[in-house]
């Protein structure tokens, strides 16, 4: 979805950057899990996981292709994997120097100003955390 990869241009950005500036890698991680209204679907065709999996890491690598363009010098892993984002980026925290996660900006005066994605990994990571405010 474009609108989807324009709202995380921000998080990329920075990722990037870092992994230029630090002269090391980068890791991106998208973790999903399937919509409730799949879990039937999923027990009468377990292929129907392996196929989504699959339209997301084509997707993952869509979005983030220009970015490698445009950061020749980065070497990039991209991992899609099927969990709790907050979970999943905790779990992958003792491999890296620093783990990178967007918080969307809020509209409303009142009410959190964290997602629970970004309060799991500042709390539950064993490395240092950037948040990024993005659309």
């Amino acid at each position: 979805d474009p609108r989807e990869a324009e709202s995380e241009a921000p998080v990329l950005e920075f990722g990037f950057t870092e992994a230029a500036r630090r002269n090391c890698g980068l890791q991106i991680l998208h973790a999903w899990s399937f919509p409730p209204m799949y879990a039937y679907a999923q027990a009468a065709d377990p292929g129907l996981g392996n196929e989504l999996a699959a339209e997301i890491e084509t997707n993952l690598e869509r979005v983030v292709d220009p970015w490698k363009r445009r950061f020749p010098g980065v070497t990039v892993r991209t991992t899609a994997v099927a969990g709790a984002p907050g979970a999943e980026l905790v779990y992958a925290s003792p491999d890296a120097d620093l783990v990178v996660v967007g918080r969307r900006e809020r509209t409303r005066p009142v009410g959190p100003r964290l997602g629970h994605v970004a309060h799991a990994v500042i709390h539950h990571a064993t490395s240092p955390v950037a948040v990024v405010p993005h659309p």
